[in-house]
């Protein structure tokens, strides 16, 4: 009997087979955009949180300082802000954002990261926490946002 190995050819031609079936595998996986955009919002919500820790908001006549550290708006062209602020990530053409529990769209943090309806005014800090959903479709994910401990937890539905 005689041994018979694999011709150049084959070897190429199975090659090349393997190299198809994983391409095509691989563009027919995709992760959950819904999942990734939720977990971005809260990601923002929790640095501006931290960025407004320790960040005096106020002027020596008592007064606000003007600004918005520590403040997030909950809407597409300010989450996304410029590419190099949001690290290039953009949300979902189809995503949608409802935020209950706050009379705009927008929470600031305080010096102590106490979350605030809008502004700073002691008037404004939350006493009840802020639901906040991201949806697309027919499935949605909630983002809750607690008060005076301002920790944002995504609860998955």
């Amino acid at each position: 009997m005689k041994m018979r190995g694999f011709t150049l050819i084959e070897l190429i031609f199975v090659l090349l087979l393997i190299g198809l079936l994983g391409a095509v595998g691989t563009s027919l996986y995709r992760p959950e955009k819904l999942l990734s955009d939720t977990r971005f919002i809260a990601a923002k919500l929790m640095k501006s949180r931290y960025l407004a820790i320790g960040f005096d908001h106020g002027n020596f006549d008592g007064t606000a300082l003007a600004g918005t550290v520590g403040c997030v708006t909950l809407d597409r062209s300010s989450l996304e802000g410029s590419v190099a602020e949001a690290g290039g990530y953009r949300l979902g053409s189809k995503t949608r954002i409802a935020v209950s529990g706050i009379s705009g769209n927008t929470i600031c943090f305080d010096e102590k990261g106490y979350p605030h309806d809008g502004d700073f005014s002691p008037g404004s800090l939350l006493h009840r926490k802020v639901d906040i959903t991201v949806s697309n479709g027919g499935k949605s994910y909630r983002i809750t946002l607690f008060p005076m401990s301002g920790y944002a937890k995504i609860v998955y539905r």
